[in-house]
């Protein structure tokens, strides 16, 4: 039985395939040439042996270009603007303003983009715990090492995690002594390798906030694979924005809600801020102008004492967020408890996999026992940056022993570590504030 299916062909697809068998008939060969840039559409037939024909000539038509929207969000003139409505509204505001943003992203192209130099005196940004990896325990990659020694498990994890210290040693260190670990660019590429080789046992180690663990919830949902599991230490950011508010030894008057994880879960799961804490948050974008549009927006809400949830994002964040990303979580995992870097434990901030699924939940399926893991070197102020209680100069080891060729904290290792961006754009820094 034949398929049918449309497909569009780019040039470069037919230079490598420089012909289509037409008919069943005529096997003869055509050659296809085009303009570069051209797209030529044909309606193919696929037969036996998946080999392609081509049913019909359609025609040509070019190939549509998607716009791109982000000079309208670096536009000079536009920043400028901004930047003086920001120091009007700080003028009207007498005493310090401090604001937090809780988004790796956001610290890296803030300190990039060279924001803070534009604001005035009296208003600073602080990063919170914002790098999905700065954030993970030591004890959970001692854990999934432990798991790999005693189960002979192939352990696969996104790049950044590879450098990330754990009590003893990194993944990359324990690569090199032996241990079956890979990077790989999402969790679909770890499913595929237990699918494609079986007698692999295969366990993703899976990190992140919100954005990445809708895409680990689809796994969990659809797949049922004897050789694979999944070890979760996925952290949920508005609980955590909870806790920040709750602790007593910071003091900021206003959040940068993370553009990428509310493009998930909205702006919706943000609300109960303004009303149980009277409180402004602002959902960011990441461009200059996105940037500047909220911390003008919360200036605005705190000068007024009107604090709500504006969203400032809204070309890609909908109130409700990714319905479907969001049911899939709900259903794949349950809130709990979990362990932040030098933090200790915070109640309901994590996400684990349901009971529903304990066949691909790692510590559901493995017996692991109780480990004693180290978070922090003796020196290593990781956990104050983490909450924008210390600044990353302000570390005894920060580019001296903690460089980014040799992280001691896991602030240094990522480009979204508050330590690592500050190590960075260093220079740059110092030249703005010159």
């Amino acid at each position: 039985m034949i398929k049918k299916r449309n497909i569009f062909l780019k040039e470069s697809s037919l230079k490598k395939r420089s012909y289509i068998k037409k008919g069943k008939r005529n096997r003869s060969k055509r050659k296809f040439r085009g303009e570069k840039g051209r797209v030529i559409y044909a309606k193919l037939e696929i037969g036996k042996n998946n080999k392609i024909y081509e049913k019909k000539r359609k025609g040509k038509q070019e190939g549509k270009k998607v716009k791109d929207i982000t000079p309208k969000y670096r536009n000079k003139e536009a920043v400028k603007r901004l930047t003086e409505k920001i120091r009007d509204e700080a003028k009207k505001i007498d005493r310090n303003v401090t604001i937090m943003h809780v988004c790796g992203t956001h610290e890296h192209d803030i300190v990039k983009a060279g924001i803070r130099a534009l604001l005035p005196k009296n208003v600073e940004l602080i990063a919170g715990p914002g790098c999905p990896t700065c954030c993970v325990s030591a004890l959970d990659i001692d854990e999934v090492l432990w798991l790999a020694d005693h189960h002979n498990l192939t352990i696969t994890t996104f790049g950044d995690m590879m450098r990330v210290p754990s009590s003893n040693e990194s993944l990359y260190q324990a690569q090199a002594r032996g241990l079956d670990v890979r990077v790989v660019y999402s969790i679909s590429d770890a499913v595929n390798l237990a699918r494609t080789h079986p007698e692999l046992d295969v366990l993703f180690f899976s990190v992140g906030f919100e954005t990445t663990s809708c895409i680990t919830a689809a796994e969990v949902l659809r797949v049922d694979l004897p050789n694979f599991s999944i070890y979760s230490s996925h952290k949920l950011v508005p609980p955590a924005m909870k806790l920040l508010l709750q602790r007593d030894d910071i003091e900021f008057h206003g959040f940068i809600a993370p553009g990428h994880v509310s493009t998930i879960i909205g702006s919706n799961p943000y609300e109960f801020i303004p009303r149980e804490f009277h409180f402004p948050v602002s959902v960011g974008g990441f461009e200059p102008v996105d940037i500047l549009l909220s911390i003008y927006s919360l200036l605005k809400q705190i000068r007024t004492d009107s604090p709500i949830v504006s969203n400032d994002y809204k070309r890609y964040v909908k109130p409700e967020g990714n319905v479907a990303a969001i049911k899939a979580m709900e259903e794949a995992f349950v809130v709990s408890e979990v362990r932040w870097r030098g933090l200790g434990t915070w109640p309901l901030s994590g996400s684990e996999i349901s009971d529903d699924y304990a066949h691909i939940d790692a510590k559901k399926r493995f017996s692991i026992p109780k480990l004693e893991g180290k978070d922090l070197h003796s020196k290593c102020r990781c956990d104050e940056v983490l909450i924008g209680k210390t600044k990353p100069q302000e570390c005894p080891l920060f580019m001296k022993a903690c460089r980014p060729d040799h992280p001691v904290g896991a602030c240094m290792v990522s480009h979204e570590g508050t330590c690592n961006v500050a190590a960075t754009y260093g220079s740059f820094l110092e030249e703005l504030q010159e």
